[in-house]
């Protein structure tokens, strides 16, 4: 409050101050430019009191700014005490504005004939003889030294063999010539500027050389210089049949004359920008009188302003009061002890006083309201966002108007970048959902489908839908939940098959022992040569025992590969080095397979943490897959390894050319026992899902890059994490035989 009554009366003071500065300074400007003051009028006097008006109607405008921009917005408003503001300030500017067009126009006309008299015909007609006389000696001296420089150029032109045989002899023919002809000085240049040659051996007289420029005018003709400077009339032409000599002369002036010639052109030229400049003159005259004016009107305006204000005060601060109200400050209260004595206004400003407190109190209890509302939103939110399973909102015209952060995990994206899209655009899965629900009386709708995405690996999704109630002027909408239960299935589906794995190793195993014992006893002890009197019997019964001991230990392969399945151990974490794996893996596959082409593309120096063990298994298993699925072919035999490393992840792909995997359903291959080769077990891809699983990474299954030229092959993906998540290695389906 005290600084606001500090700056009412700061702008009060400054108002007063401007005010009397541009009464003062009109009339000082008015008395100087009537000649009724000692001071001289000239362009620095003029100059000094245009800033110093300026100066004053700068000053006027900023604080007359503040109360016509109040003055113009209760015009607008209409608010009583507006007109008034704007008739008193029509009448005190009328009042000022008719004398000062007087005093401009007489001043005007005034300034008018005195320059007319200064340019008339007369004194232009004197101007223009004199220089006509002084411009005609000038020509004189100058077509003199023209005709004198040519018929010299001529006969030097002709004297060139004795100036190319005897340069002295030539020297003095040159002399000769200029005291001939009256000339100072005499010179052979060249284009440079150089000097080849002089008259006399004072070469001072000659002090101006001639521009660049000027040697190429001087080849046809000859090139007049004049420097008044120095008294000197200058000529240049080109010497014919000599390679670049210029004849360079000078002949003095009297000095006296062209003393009088360089007052004769100052005087010329000053009375030309005199006359040039005499609308310069008349405008500064009138933009002094007109800055004049504003200065007598602008205080004019203070004045009828300030009387106004004396009168629209009290309205002006009820209209403040209101305009701080609508803004939304509660605080806005009229000061009554000013307007004792003013019954309306007071009564006025106590009735807007007890709106300003109901309107407070209400507004206290919309927040309190509005605070309850918001806390109710963030827990909902915070419910939201803690839940495992994704949440998505959808309109009655299927647009998404909210999403948790696990919806925007299953496509990858952040949950904001799915609000505000179609359903059926953002989440095309769950369209069949919305419908279904539409459809149902209850209002309520679930199902189970597949993302076949690449992305996302054909996950299983679970999801249900409700309708939400339409609210009172409101839409209407449905809310989806759903579960990622790939893994869930794929550990139920794990658990059951490591069960069975084991006790099938365990119940075949058993039997095997003996079986493979027996034939090998039989074989050390009836399989030597000649203890049967039949050849032919003894040729059976070695294959017999040899069959029986192979498909035993095939059957063994069998069992040891479904206990590895169902034992698999926990992944022990460390730095591994991917090269490193990828090198010896392939190595040993190129060895035991000669006949398959492997390559390696280049491989990144890649240091993950992981179990180097279960890497390479998985890759081996992986190589091994795609041996097996190149046999089955008869084209070219090659399996590719590329490696790629990404933002936090590395992508490890193996590229066979067998038959490549089938159309549909071709991630149930990674379902234990699921196969498509009629030998196969359907453990080795299972085995490898395993290992990348807890590692925290994702398998991917796509056709090799040449099917597109219509070859075949498959291509085996595996994404591992440079930094695994914490629950790597501490898989639940880890059992032990």
């Amino acid at each position: 409050m005290f600084s606001r009554f500090r700056l009412t009366e700061v702008s009060r003071f400054l108002s007063v101050l401007f005010a009397v500065l541009g009464i003062a300074m009109g009339i000082g400007t008015y008395l100087v430019l009537t000649n009724n003051t000692p001071i001289a009028t000239n362009p620095r006097i003029l100059w000094t009191l245009l800033s110093a008006n300026i100066f004053v109607i700068g000053g006027l405008v900023l604080v007359l700014g503040g109360q016509m921009l109040r003055m113009r917005r209760r015009q607008r408003a209409g608010l009583a005490g507006a007109r008034l503001h704007g008739r008193m300030i029509a009448l005190f500017s009328t009042i000022a504005i008719l004398p000062a067009i007087l005093v401009a126009v007489f001043a005007f006309v005034t300034l008018d004939r005195g320059l007319d008299y200064w340019f008339s015909t007369r004194t232009k007609t004197i101007i223009e003889n004199t220089s006509a006389v002084a411009n005609a000696y000038l020509a004189e001296q100058r077509d003199r030294l023209r005709g004198d420089l040519s018929i010299m150029a001529r006969d030097l032109s002709s004297a060139r063999e004795v100036m190319e045989n005897d340069p002295r002899r030539f020297q003095k023919y040159l002399s000769a010539q200029a005291t001939l002809r009256d000339m100072q000085q005499a010179l052979l240049v060249n284009s440079k500027g150089d000097v080849l040659m002089a008259a006399t051996p004072e070469t001072t007289i000659l002090t101006i050389l001639p521009p660049e420029d000027a040697f190429v005018a001087a080849r046809d003709n000859t090139l007049i210089i004049t420097a008044m400077e120095t008294s000197q009339v200058l000529a240049l032409r080109k010497i014919v049949g000599v390679d670049d000599t210029y004849l360079y002369s000078a002949r003095l002036m009297m000095p006296s004359v062209t003393e009088q010639l360089i007052r004769t052109d100052a005087a010329v030229r000053d009375y030309a920008a005199m006359e040039t400049r005499r609308f310069e003159t008349q405008f500064t005259f009138a933009l002094v009188y007109i800055i004049l004016t504003l200065v007598i009107l602008l205080s004019a305006i203070w004045l009828g302003l300030s009387l106004a204000d004396r009168l629209v005060t009290p309205i002006g601060r009820l209209i403040r009061m209101t305009r701080r109200l609508g803004e939304g400050d509660l605080t806005a209260r009229v000061e009554t002890k000013s307007l004792r004595g003013n019954d309306e206004i007071e009564q006025l400003a106590e009735t807007f006083n007890e709106m300003a407190e109901r309107i407070g109190a209400q507004q206290k209890d919309l927040i309190a309201t509005h605070a309850d509302l918001d806390e109710r939103n963030r827990f909902s939110a915070a419910v939201l966002d803690g839940v495992t399973s994704g949440v998505v909102g959808v309109d009655e015209n299927g647009i998404i108007n909210h999403a948790n952060d696990v919806a925007g995990a299953l496509y990858k994206l952040p949950a904001d970048a799915l609000i505000g899209k179609p359903l059926a655009r953002a989440m095309p899965e769950f369209t069949g959902l919305l419908d279904a629900l539409k459809a149902q009386p209850k209002r309520r709708a679930s199902t189970e489908f597949n993302i076949n995405n690449p992305a996302m690996n054909g996950h299983i999704i679970r999801a249900s839908a409700q309708m939400t109630q339409k609210t009172p002027g409101g839409q209407g909408g449905a809310i989806i939940t759903f579960d990622d239960i790939t893994d869930l299935l794929t550990a139920q589906r794990n658990a059951a098959w490591s069960d069975i794995a084991r006790r099938i190793a365990h119940e075949i195993k058993n039997p095997l022992t003996p079986i493979q014992l027996s034939a090998e006893r039989l074989q050390s002890r009836y399989g030597k040569a000649g203890q049967r009197p039949d050849e032919e019997d003894d040729n059976i019964f070695r294959q017999c025992t040899e069959t029986i001991i192979r498909q035993v230990e095939d059957i063994g392969k069998m069992v040891d590969e479904f206990a590895s399945f169902a034992r698999m151990p926990s992944a022990r974490m460390d730095k591994v080095n991917l090269a490193d794996v990828i090198s010896e893996t392939v190595l040993l596959q190129r060895v035991a397979h000669g006949d398959i082409n492997y390559s390696v593309g280049r491989v990144p120096d890649v240091n993950l943490v992981g179990d180097r063990r279960l890497i390479a298994q998985a890759l081996t298993n992986i190589l091994k897959n795609a041996e097996e699925a190149i046999r089955r072919t008869d084209g070219e035999k090659r399996i590719e390894v590329l490696v790629e490393q990404r933002d936090g992840e590395v992508s490890l792909a193996v590229a066979d050319s067998g038959p490549g995997w089938p159309r549909e359903n071709r991630y149930d291959l990674l379902e234990p026992y699921n196969t498509s080769r009629e030998q196969g077990t359907g453990l080795g891809l299972s085995i490898v899902k395993k290992i990348v699983d807890d590692h925290g990474g994702q398998l991917i299954l796509s056709d090799a890059p040449w099917c597109a030229s219509g070859g075949t092959g498959a291509v085996l993906q595996m994404v591992l994490p440079l930094q695994p998540p914490e629950m790597v290695g501490k898989s639940k389906l880890v059992k032990e035989l």
